[in-house]
């Protein structure tokens, strides 16, 4: 998802305190920033945490861990 079609979403969530910095923003589609939304119920709610290399590590609700890495800067068509 190209990030000007994305959704800016706080790792950390600002309602909790999260800042609003480069390391707790994450650019997400709907439907992905949807799935950690706080009006999803707990046992149905994911969670993203940003890691230092920027890939996000998805965390299911049924404790399983999904790792996405950032895609290449560099592509040759």
């Amino acid at each position: 998802m190209p990030a000007h079609r994305s959704e800016i979403d706080h790792n950390h969530d600002h309602a909790k305190g999260g800042k609003t910095r480069l390391d707790n923003l994450g650019h997400f589609c709907r439907g992905h920033h949807a799935l950690k939304h706080p009006d999803i119920p707990d046992p149905y709610r994911w969670t993203a945490q940003q890691e230092k290399d920027g890939s996000i590590t998805w965390h299911s609700p049924l404790g399983r861990d999904y790792a996405d890495p950032p895609p290449r800067r560099v592509m040759f068509v």
